[in-house]
């Protein structure tokens, strides 16, 4: 048996989860935004109903992710990208 807690994993996996939609929803801004932004929403919002003690950076995860749809969308918009 591991003499981590309980809490301490699940807030530690949650911190990865942000990290992870994070990386994806920058990712977005530059590619199909209609696919990975939701999808970094998402994760953003599972991390965030998970943690207790990262709720400012899952906060900050889940509006990050929710300003790259936008900005992402923009930009493919402007740039004649695909959206999806």
């Amino acid at each position: 048996m591991s003499s981590v807690p309980q809490a301490r994993r699940v807030d530690t996996i949650a911190g990865f989860l942000c990290a992870f939609a994070l990386a994806i929803s920058l990712i977005a801004i530059a590619r199909t935004p209609g696919l990975l932004a939701p999808v970094a929403i998402l994760i953003a919002l599972v991390a965030a109903r998970m943690t207790e003690s990262h709720q400012k950076l899952a906060g900050w995860t889940v509006a990050t992710a929710t300003s790259a749809f936008v900005l992402g969308m923009v930009v493919a918009i402007a740039t004649d990208n695909p959206l999806f």
